[in-house]
């Protein structure tokens, strides 16, 4: 082997080296956005279910607001409108 196949196996060696080392960080970073991704997710699936379940609460506060005046004055004070006169689930739109 001459100088110039040393030099060049080495070059391409130290590349190889490099593109190693990349591959490893680019990993790491790659399993600490997932876990971002993963909380995030998880928040917006939290919120969600908050949601609805504050939807729910409301249209049920509305039903029985129909008989008691001061729920109905607690939707009126919080801007809730609720529409019970329909067959489908009936979004509480604040």
């Amino acid at each position: 082997m001459n100088k110039a196949q040393f030099l060049a196996l080495n070059l391409v060696g130290a590349v190889c080296g490099v593109l190693i080392i990349g591959d490893v960080v680019l990993g790491i970073l790659n399993g600490r956005l997932n876990a971002q991704v993963a909380a995030t997710q998880s928040q917006f699936n939290q919120a969600q279910q908050m949601q609805n379940t504050a939807q729910n609460l409301v249209v049920r506060i509305a039903r029985d607001g129909q008989a008691d005046p001061s729920l109905r004055e607690l939707l009126a004070r919080h801007d809730f409108k609720v529409n019970l006169n329909t067959n489908s689930p009936n979004p509480a739109t604040p």
